[in-house]
């Protein structure tokens, strides 16, 4: 189990070790299932119609999206 400071520390380290993905937009930490992961920017943009959505789902093993840190929902309290 982690402390509040040491996963931030290791989010940190993350984003600062990788800041860009391949495709030359900027990654960001994003929380989901209960994980912490580092992805591409685009990776979050909306896809608006059947063709940006085939795109998306075509190129997408070719970003970023790497774990960080495991962080259960009511894992690390959180400061306030």
């Amino acid at each position: 189990m982690y402390d509040h400071a040491r996963a931030v520390d290791l989010i940190e380290k993350s984003v600062d070790a990788r800041p860009f993905c391949s495709c030359g937009r900027h990654t960001t930490p994003v929380w989901r299932d209960g994980v912490v992961w580092l992805e591409c920017s685009s990776l979050g943009d909306p896809r608006d119609g059947v063709i940006a959505r085939f795109v998306a789902a075509a190129t997408a093993p070719a970003h970023v999206r790497t774990p960080i840190i495991d962080v259960l929902e009511d894992g690390l309290p959180l400061a306030a």
